[in-house]
Order: C-alpha cells, then sequence, then structure tokens
C-alpha cells in the first residue's frame, strides 16, 4: 500500500489544491479520465507549466515550514501557538510532536503535500511533452518551466525532511504501471534533485525566450537564461544548505558549488548580478516569509541576531527593555526597529510609519511561556509587504538576494583553496556596500572568512528565501537539542502503515530515525473539521490567508 498522494502524482491527478486550504488531499477522484484528456491540450499543458511556477513559489514561501523553523534557529522569535513557533522554540529544546491530530502537525504535513503537488504538476508537463505533445511556438520554454519546478520541489523536500518519496516523470510513468515507490533517506533525495538541475542546464543550454510578466513577476523580468541562473544558484543553494551539520558540509563537493555559484544571479561569469524580487498582489503571488517575518505583532528578531550586531544586547532576551545601543554596522539602524516609546532613540523606534497602528508594543506574547522567547526588536526591513503594512502583500519582495549567491560561493571558494581575492569581494558586497563595516582581507584567517560569510547570512538574508535553518544547521549552529531535519508528517506514516517516529528534544536524536516520544506537552488542539483555532496577541481567531484563485485544473477536482 502506498500514498493515494503519489498515485496522483502518477495519473495526473489535481496535485494542485489552493496554498492555504485544506492540505488532506487523499480523496478519490472520479475526474482522472477527464483531466488525462484535458493534459493532451497543448494550451493546458503550457498553462501548467506556468502554474508549476507559481505553485513553486508559493509553496518555498510559505508559513510551514518556515515559521518554526526560522524560530528553532534562533533568528525569529515567537511564543504564540501558531506555525509550530510555540512548542519548537522552548527551551531546553523538546521533541517535534510528529501527531495526526497535533496541533503543529501542519509543519510538516504543509510542506509535504505542497511540494508533492508542484512536483506532480511539473512530472505531468513533462510526461506528456514525452509523450509527443507539441505546444505552438516550441516546448523548450515550457519544459524549462516544469523542469525547474521538479527540481526547485526536490531540492525542498531534501533540505527539510530526512527522507521522501524521490519521484520524476520517469517515477510517475512506473507507479501508473503499478509499481511502488519506496522513502529515501534525504541523501538520495539531494542526488536526485541535483540531477534534474543538472538536466534543467542541459535542456535549456544557451537558448533563451522572454516569457510574459505573469509568468513570474519578478524585477527586471524573465528570460529563460535569467531562469537559468536562477537555477544554477537554487543549485549551489541545494549542495551548501542540505548537509545536517558540519562534519557533512566537509564532504561536500565544494568545486561543484563553486562552478553552479559564479553562474548564478550574483557576482560571477554569467552577467550583472541581480536580486530575484518577485511583485506581490495579494492574490496569487506574496511572500508568507515577509507577511509575518517584517510583522512586529507576532513574530521578533531573536536577540541573538541583535546581539551579533550590539554585543550589548542581552541574548536571549531576559526582561530588561534597555535603550539601543551602538553597532558599527549601518543594518543595525536601517533594518531592525526596537519597539517601545515614541521617544526612543535614535528618533523612529517605537513608531512605525505606512501601518495600521502607530506603535509596536515593547514585547509580545505571555511571559508565562518564557521571557527568553520574547523580543522588542523586529525585521523591517521589508516591512511594507507585512501583515499590518498599508501595503501588505502587495509590494515587490525579495526571494533570493544576489548577496545569497556570492555568499555561498565565497564559502566553495574558501573552503576549495580558491581565489581569496574573489572570495573577499563576494563577503563585501554586503558586508560593506549596505554593512558600512571594515572590509574583509585576505590577509584573515579561513575560519574568520567563513564567521563573516556567517554573520552576512545572519543579518543581511533575513527573511528572504527562508532558509535560516539550513544555515544554521551546517554550520553547527542550532542549540543542543533541535531536530536537524523534519520527520514523514504522521498522517503520511498512517497512510502507508509505517511506525510514526520524530526527532529533537536534549538527550533524544536530532537526526536518526527514533519512536516519537510518548511523553511530554505537545500542545494539541480541537479541530472542528479541518480548520484550526490559532492563538493570536489577543485571544483566537480564525486566520484569514490572502486569497488565491483557483487555476483551472484546480477547478476539475473541486475547492479544498
Amino acid at each position: 500500500m502506498f500514498s493515494p498522494r503519489l498515485r496522483r502524482l502518477a495519473a495526473g491527478l489535481g496535485v494542485l489544491a489552493a496554498v492555504g486550504c485544506d492540505e488532506n488531499l487523499d480523496v478519490a477522484n472520479l475526474n482522472a479520465p477527464d483531466i488525462r484528456r484535458a493534459l493532451a491540450s497543448a494550451q493546458d499543458v503550457q498553462n501548467l507549466a506556468i502554474s508549476s511556477i507559481n505553485s513553486w513559489y508559493l509553496t518555498t514561501t510559505y508559513l510551514e515550514p518556515h515559521a518554526m523553523l526560522s524560530t528553532t534557529a534562533d533568528a525569529n522569535t515567537s511564543n504564540f501557538g501558531n506555525f509550530g513557533m510555540r512548542f519548537n522554540n522552548l527551551e531546553p529544546r523538546i521533541a517535534y510532536a510528529n501527531l495526526s491530530a497535533g496541533s503543529d502537525r501542519a509543519v510538516t504535513e504543509s510542506p509535504w503535500n505542497f511540494n508533492y503537488q508542484t512536483l506532480g504538476a511539473a512530472n505531468d508537463v513533462l510526461v506528456a511533452v514525452r509523450n509527443g505533445l507539441q505546444i505552438p511556438g516550441g516546448n523548450r520554454p515550457w519544459v524549462a518551466l516544469a523542469r525547474f519546478s521538479q527540481a526547485a520541489s526536490l531540492t525542498n523536500l531534501a533540505l527539510h525532511f530526512d527522507r521522501a518519496f524521490a519521484v520524476d516523470e520517469d517515477s510517475a510513468i512506473a507507479i501508473s504501471g503499478g509499481a511502488v515507490p519506496t522513502l529515501q533517506p534525504y541523501t538520495n533525495v539531494r542526488q536526485l534533485a541535483a540531477a534534474k538541475w543538472d538536466q534543467f542546464f542541459t535542456e535549456v543550454g544557451t537558448n533563451d525566450f522572454t516569457y510574459a510578466s505573469t509568468v513570474f513577476p519578478i524585477t527586471g523580468g524573465l528570460t529563460m537564461q535569467r531562469l537559468r541562473r536562477i537555477a544554477s544558484t537554487y543549485a549551489a543553494l541545494l549542495d551548501t544548505y542540505n548537509p545536517r551539520g558540519a562534519a557533512e558540509a566537509a564532504t561536500v563537493n565544494w568545486a561543484r558549488v563553486a562552478t553552479l555559484s559564479a553562474q548564478g544571479i550574483g557576482t560571477g561569469t554569467a552577467g550583472a548580478p541581480f536580486d530575484v524580487v518577485v511583485q506581490g498582489d495579494n492574490v496569487n503571488w506574496y511572500s508568507y516569509v515577509n507577511f509575518y517575518g517584517n510583522e512586529h505583532s507576532w513574530i521578533r528578531t531573536d536577540h541573538r541576531v541583535i546581539r551579533r550586531m550590539d554585543g550589548t544586547t542581552p541574548a536571549p532576551y531576559a526582561g530588561v527593555n534597555g535603550p539601543r545601543g551602538t553597532s558599527p554596522d549601518a543594518r543595525y539602524v536601517s533594518d531592525f526597529h526596537r519597539c517601545g516609546t515614541a521617544t526612543a532613540t535614535p528618533p523612529g523606534d517605537g513608531i512605525i510609519t505606512g501601518t495600521t497602528g502607530s506603535t509596536c508594543a515593547v514585547v509580545i506574547g505571555d511571559p508565562a511561556r518564557g521571557i527568553y522567547m520574547q523580543s522588542n526588536w523586529f525585521h523591517k526591513r521589508f516591512y511594507s509587504h507585512a501583515r499590518t503594512s498599508s501595503t501588505a502583500a502587495l509590494t515587490a519582495v525579495p526571494l533570493f538576494l544576489a548577496a545569497e549567491s556570492d555568499l555561498i560561493r565565497a564559502e566553495a571558494l574558501i573552503r576549495t583553496n580558491g581565489d581569496r581575492n574573489v572570495a573577499v569581494q563576494l563577503i563585501n558586497n554586503s558586508r560593506v556596500t549596505r554593512g558600512n563595516l571594515p572590509p574583509a582581507t585576505t590577509a584573515e584567517s579561513d575560519a574568520t572568512l567563513l564567521g563573516y560569510i556567517d554573520y552576512e547570512r545572519d543579518i543581511e538574508l533575513l527573511n528572504t528565501s527562508g532558509f535560516e535553518f539550513a544555515r544554521a544547521r551546517h554550520v553547527d549552529r542550532l542549540q543542543a537539542g533541535t531536530l536537524r531535519h523534519l520527520p514523514v508528517p504522521a498522517r503520511e506514516l498512517e497512510t502507508l502503515r509505517l511506525p510514526i517516529y520524530t526527532f529533537g528534544g536534549v538527550g533524544n536524536p536530532d537526526r536518526l530515525l527514533a519512536p516519537v516520544v510518548g511523553t511530554g506537552t505537545y500542545g494539541l488542539s480541537n479541530y472542528f473539521g479541518e480548520e484550526r483555532l490559532l492563538e493570536t496577541p489577543k485571544g483566537t481567531m480564525t486566520l484569514r490567508f490572502p486569497k488565491r484563485t483557483p487555476r483551472p485544473y484546480e477547478l476539475t477536482l473541486g475547492a479544498q
């Protein structure tokens, strides 16, 4: 027996449900023959390729698992019971509650379901093309979109989970013929993802094509060659962030990472650097990483991040609301807001412009849950996209910064004894240009330069691609007892009739298979159908997500 979700991957059955709606898609679909016939239409297959990019983006910037992972990585902090933040932010760390009826179940279910939904759509496109379908004007631009979505979804699964189903268009055909897939360790999933990135590069080649702005509304527009550069950075990100610790990171093929990142969106051999900045419309395009990551009334910046800029800041928060200190890093003022009185120093602290309210509370959340989970700082760099902004989810918002690609390349060069002049230039692109810090130099040790890279990732890349956890994981910067990856969701394991397991908790395995912990507080809550009651600063409510218009093939299945 295997998951109905995988049957849909093989048969082209509605693998994309509206993001923000019920994730439980394990239902029979009687429309499968009609969907298969629809995929014989060139226009429908082209639309499916386009939709796979939208689905990948919304999945990659979704609340789960990123809100929980950023808090357990001590980048952001919150003690509200939403998105897995409260219980996975406890100190000392406890095991993740991998329970099919637990309040934190969406931490694993959302990325699992949504990535496979995207992967299924991409596989459908690639199977249709393999079967001889011809799209007017040529298949190559649309195959490129589907291959990108396929490789990116596999990358996300490898980064997040200890194991997953490594499925592509070949295995989708095999599954439709009766083959039974098996869960593969994250190393195997990474290997398939890397192979799909390589296949993408081969298929795209030097060809170019300009996509309509609606396909992926990034600043500067999307061409096939720009997509290739984004893919190069993504593939380098996969290898850099996939290790579960420093020992594993030492075994990475850093020469491959250096080559890939040099061809990416940052400073390198492929042209002028560019940031991947997506125009939000609060309907089809928005980043929940920023909708909440720059949100002063829900998620705050962990004091551990602030302390890296200003050593006088207590970390973690200890209940003392001292004045803003000083820092040689210009981003201490430009990117971070200290909540407090309107007369705080420097001018502006405590006052937020362009918001539905005028000030932010000094701290938020119940101190009885642990004052160390509180903070009087929040990240304001992309506040215009945040929930309480008057332009919430309507602004252009970064996904990948050129700095992310630069720092990956710098790390690879240092680890391979490469060109140190280039490495320090890449570090200084953000360290000096935005941070106004003393330049890194070639005379400094590898350890010092790698420390600069780690610092830049913590400050410069906060609330962009959502990979704060993976960045900290591969250099062993996570607290003791913090899990190193997510388990397969309990609901999926129950469907597969496999034992339920989890990770984390001081004294428990953080990355090896282990039975689920049977004691402790897991924060169970009542469910009314599939609607969760969410804790807010003022009580409980049903969270209202930005709307997303279902795509044509989603309507075939009915709203979920």
